[in-house]
Parts: structure tokens; sequence; C-alpha cells
């Protein structure tokens, strides 16, 4: 009877767990790319580049905080190939992972002495979509590109490793290859943050476990140790190779000025993880207000559990069954430990929580590991426990999916949260043009990039001290160069800002073609006169206007003149002479001639100079001709250069384009 019992218990929680994946796997597919949001479209239209370009490092792209391939990427390349879908090819990707998920929660459980139902308990417990936002936990680990994902499921796996049998059988020999590659690439994408938050604190009791003669120093266990430091090493030499500085390069410890308010944030930054704490006033007996109340109770009981199995461990009191978890609690006080030290309000004004990602996902498994453990010794007690924890459970599961399910769905009946871009990329799909400059913000060029392949999206950035200029977050550096907009183009701006948010020389080019939610669409009567980088920092050629101003994550920098500007951005001379125009500091990456064109009406002869210098060195020099001239330049490859531009004094001239280009 007891066995019978046993086995109706596994199959229902094995039932729900199953449920929890197809629910995931069906919002996600009827969603349909509705809710890919700013960072989900520069990771598709990164992935669509890799597979193009052959290669992990794509030539010439623009990183901002990581190689993005420790994620659903590296699950979705091969479909995308078969495909050409990115959408469908993420969603793939996403299956595939979500099995993963379910497999490595279900061999940690059973390793770590749990039951069928534990195992089945926990993958429910840890795929239910707590919280719905751009870096929140189901966007994180089981939606779009599920950037944190591998970051997560890693230190788990070096636990199942830690914890197979003293004579590993062949699968474990397996997992252990799949680890160690794991360990290579979040190392080459991501740098030392996984190593350092999730996997460190594992290895660390693992070696205090082998010194308390707890943990055999078996050849499997050290090839995990060694393994680990070896893989993650190359990865990180690699990356440092490739030149990609990820965001773990540059944490910083807390001040004192922002030590208080971070260790704050940070504990409410816990509780928003599991969307704890609402954005806006909610009636506390109405059903969002229930369901936060729940999710309050559920962070502060996996805190209070964190501290009572920590004070059970350290005072050695801790029942043998439950030894196996001190793993997942070292996980998660470790990862806190550098969360407090270490000032993460850079992006979210409160904190970026999703940090806590790493350490909370082991307090949840730890908290359904523990649970029988803690129920009421006596039978009938037991029974009631059990029954009550069930209803609860499944009460709260159903509740968190159908909040889930809330946020995507909105107000007019549409289902996801990128209905404007998927408006914006209709209309831009019955126009006659390649390119799509966007003065709307980062966010809509990405998701338009990823919504439609098929055309080149580019955002036109606002600058305080300059006209807008072109730049991208994350994609090729050559888009952000003038020289390839050479046919009309669409611009989109918001409607509240209309042309007012473009340049004059830009508006002036510029006919309305329709209107989506909160946007219009324009098209050019021309080529763009656009441009966002200086000189011929890549590439084979290159255009910079006598007004370029060069935009890159880390400097902002242009052109200075002395004159004016004209509607096709020509600069016309001051009559007085000298300095005309000087270049901000510029790279040359080969040997280059820079050709510039130049009119004026003075008699016969040289009326100027243009010169390139390197500090106080002088590289190259050319006179500038009088009447209708082109002006050649020689460059040397350099860096740190600047191009000077001098008039004899009482010559006007009229300054056109720059133009670079590689003589090798």
């Amino acid at each position: 009877m007891r066995s019978g019992k046993v086995s109706l218990k596994n199959i229902f929680w094995l039932f729900l767990a199953a449920a929890q994946i197809v629910f995931l796997c069906a919002v996600s597919w009827k969603a349909g790319g509705a809710t890919i949001d700013n960072d989900a479209g520069k990771v598709f239209t990164h992935m669509m580049a890799i597979w193009e370009s052959g290669t992990l490092a794509v030539p010439d792209w623009q990183y901002i905080t990581t190689m993005e391939v420790d994620c659903t990427t590296i699950l979705a390349l091969p479909f995308y190939g078969l495909t050409r879908n990115p959408i469908l090819a993420f969603w793939c990707g996403n299956v595939i992972l979500l099995a993963g998920w379910a497999a490595l929660l279900y061999t940690l459980v059973r390793r770590m002495g749990g039951s069928i139902a534990k195992a089945s308990l926990t993958i429910l417990a840890v795929l239910l979509p707590y919280e719905f936002y751009i870096l929140g936990y189901w966007n994180m680990l089981f939606l779009n590109a599920s950037q944190y994902a591998f970051k997560v499921m890693l230190p788990l796996l070096l636990i199942v490793l830690l914890l197979a049998p003293e004579r590993p059988r062949r699968r474990d020999w397996a997992l252990l290859v799949l680890y160690l590659a794991g360990c290579w690439l979040t190392a080459l994408s991501s740098g030392i943050y996984v190593a350092a938050c999730g996997l460190a604190p594992v290895l660390c009791l693992a070696i205090y476990e082998w010194l308390q003669s707890r943990l055999r120093a078996t050849p499997y266990r050290l090839a995990c140790l060694f393994g680990s430091a070896a893989a993650t090493l190359t990865g990180l030499f690699q990356q440092h190779l490739l030149g990609i500085a990820s965001n773990a390069s540059s944490m910083e410890l807390n001040r004192l000025d922002t030590i208080r308010d971070n260790a704050a944030n940070c504990l409410i930054g816990f509780f928003r993880l599991f969307g704890a704490v609402p954005n806006e006033s909610l009636p506390v007996f109405s059903l969002d207000g229930i369901s936060t109340l729940l999710r309050m109770l559920l962070a502060a009981a996996l805190l209070a559990l964190a501290v009572w199995f920590s004070v059970r461990a350290l005072s050695g009191s801790l029942p043998a069954v439950l030894h196996p978890a001190r793993y997942l609690v070292a996980v998660f006080w470790w990862n806190l430990a550098v969360l407090l030290a270490t000032n993460t309000r850079y992006g979210d004004k409160y904190f970026e929580y999703r940090y806590h990602l790493i350490g909370a996902v082991p307090l949840i498994i730890l908290a359904f590991f523990v649970i029988p453990v803690l129920t009421a010794r006596p039978l009938r007690l037991h029974r009631a426990a059990a029954g009550a924890g069930t209803a609860m459970a499944v009460a709260f599961a159903f509740l968190v999916n159908w909040n889930a399910v809330q946020d995507i769905w909105q107000p007019d009946g549409t289902f996801g949260i990128n209905g404007p871009e998927r408006e914006i990329c209709g209309i831009i799909n019955t126009m006659d043009v390649e390119d799509v400059i966007v003065a709307a913000g980062s966010g809509t060029t990405e998701i338009c990039g990823a919504l439609d392949p098929s055309h080149r999206y580019i955002t036109l950035l606002a600058m305080e001290e300059s006209e807008p200029v072109i730049s991208t977050w994350d994609g090729y550096l050559a888009d952000t160069d003038g020289l390839s907009y050479d046919k009309p183009a669409a611009v989109v701006c918001t409607i509240e800002a209309g042309l007012a948010s473009l340049p004059d020389y830009l508006a002036n080019l510029c006919v309305e073609v329709g209107r989506a939610s909160g946007y219009i669409v324009f098209q050019t009567t021309s080529a763009p006169l656009v441009d966002g980088v200086a000189g011929l920092p890549f590439g084979s050629e290159s255009i910079d206007y006598p007004d370029t101003t060069s935009h890159s994550p880390k400097v902002t920098s242009w052109y200075s003149y002395q004159g004016e500007i004209d509607a096709q951005r020509r600069l016309h001379t001051d009559p007085t002479g000298g300095e005309a125009l000087r270049s901000p500091s510029i790279v040359i990456h080969t040997a280059a001639q820079i050709t510039l064109t130049c009119e004026s009406e003075a008699a016969a002869g040289a009326i100027g100079k243009l010169q390139l210098w390197q500090g106080d060195t002088l590289l190259a020099e050319s006179d500038v001709p009088s009447g209708n001239a082109e002006v050649t330049l020689q460059a040397p490859a350099c860096e740190d250069c600047y191009l000077l531009l001098t008039f004899d004094p009482g010559c006007e001239a009229v300054v056109g384009p720059i133009y670079f280009e590689a003589l090798s």
C-alpha cells in the first residue's frame, strides 16, 4: 500500500513538472517573438551575425556587456541555419534549455538523496516564471535569449559532479566534459563572473570537506577542480586575445557613500526577483495583492531557511541527510557577499537584482529538498501538513503562471509587449528601402532588427553638445559610418518628438510615409547625410563631415570648426584664415589615402594646408590649392592622431566631406 502511495505521489509531481515545461513552451510559442525586449533584440541580431560570419567572435562587432554566447544563442544557431527564422530558432533553443533544466534539477536532487517527488517538485518550483521584466527571473532563465540560464546552471552542474559516486560511470565523465565546455564558454563570453560568484564557493567547500576528511580526492573530483581552473583561464585568455571586455572586469567595490544604499537595496532586490515588490500601489486583498504577499512570504521564507540551515551547519547539528545541501547554501552566501561588497546600482537606480539569480535558485532547490525534514513528526500532523502544502504549492504555481500571462497580455487584447515595433516593421516592409534610421531610442532599433532581419536598423543617438549621431550598442561597427548609407532610407521618430528630434540636414530630406502606435515613419528623398564614427578605425573606407560627431560607449568626440555648416553638411570657412577645421583624436588602422574636397575663388596657388599630426609630430602634409580641388594626403597607420586644416588670411572656402580609403 505504501509503495502505491509513493508511486502515485511521484506521478502527481512528475505530471505537474511536465505541465510547467509545456506551459512555458506554449506561452513562448503563442508569443511568437512578441515578447522580444531591448536586450533580447540585441542578442537575436548578434546570433544572426554569428551565423553569417561563421565565427563566435564576429569581426568589427561592438560588444557592450558580454559576447552573448553563454546563453540560448549557442543552442539557437543550428536552428537558425536550418530555418533562417531567428524567432523560431530561439524558441527551439529554449525548448532544449528547459529540458536541460529539468534533467539537471532532477539529477541534482536525486544525488542529494531526494525522492522522485522531491525532484519533480523542485523542477516545478524553479521553473515558475516569478517575474516578467527585461532583466527579471523569467526573461533571464527561460525566455528569449535566457542570458542567465547557463550562469546559474553551471554551479549546479558542478555540485552534481562532486556528488558523483566514488567510481564515476561513463555518463559522469560525459557530464564532466559538458561542464568544462561550459566553464570555457562562460569565461570566454562573460569573463570571470560565473567562476568568481558561482563556481568558487562550491570548489572552496569541496576543498574544506577534503581537509576535514569528509570527501575523498578522487581523480574524478580532482579533474573537476583543476579542470574548472584550466577551462576558465583558457576562456579568459582567449577573451583577452579577442579584445573583448566584459562587465565583470569593471565591477567596483562600494565606497563609504554607496555601501549603505547598496546593502539595503540588495535585500530589496532579492524580493524583487520574485515579484514581491510592486511598482505601483495595490489593494492588499485584490488577487494581485494576495499574489504579491505570497511572493513576499516565499522570499522571506527562503532567506529564513538559509539562516536556519547555516546555523545548524556551523553548530554541527545539521542532520546527515542534509549535508549535501551545504553546497547550495554556500553558493547563496558567497554570491550575497559579492553583491554586498560591490556597487551594483549602475543601471537600475535601486539594484541589478538579476545578480541574485546565482544564489536564489540554489535556495529554491534547498527549500523543496528540506521541507519534508521540517514537517511535523506525528503522523496525523504530517499528513495534514503534506496535504495543505500540496494544495498551497499547486495554487501558488497556478497563480504565478496566471500573473505571468497577464504581464504579456495587453489591454487591447494583443499578446506580447512589442506591438508598436511590429507595426513599424509592417510599414517598413511596404517601402523600397534597405536602411532604417531610428531616432526613437536604442530599444526600438534592436527589437525591430530582430523582428525584421531583412532590413538594417541603426540608432540615431541624441547628443547633449552636438547633432545626433548614428550609433550601435550591440552591432557592426561598420554600420556607424555614413559612407554605407548611399541610398534613400526610412527614418523612424516618435510622434511626440517628430522632426524636431532630427538634425536639419536629415529632417529636410524626410517625407512622411505612415504612422504606428506612438511613431512616425518617414522616407528620405536622397541618401541621408549621417555618420557616427571618425577616422578609419576599421574597414577599408570611411567618411567624415566637417561637423562629424563620433560616439562609442566610452568616448564621445567631434570635429571643431570655424565658420558655418550648410544643409549639405559643408563648411563655409571664416575669411580671417588660420585654423578652420580640426578632427578629434582618431584612429587610422592601416595606411590610407585621405581626400578632402575644397572650393574657393582665390587666385591660383596654395591657399592652405591639410596636415595629419600625432601629438607634436607632423605625420603628413598637403597643400590646399585654389579653385574646385581635391586635396589628398597619404597617411600612415596611427592612433591618437588628428587632422588639421588651415587657410591663409583672407581666404574663404567651402569644405566638403573627408574620405578615408585604405591603401592595402
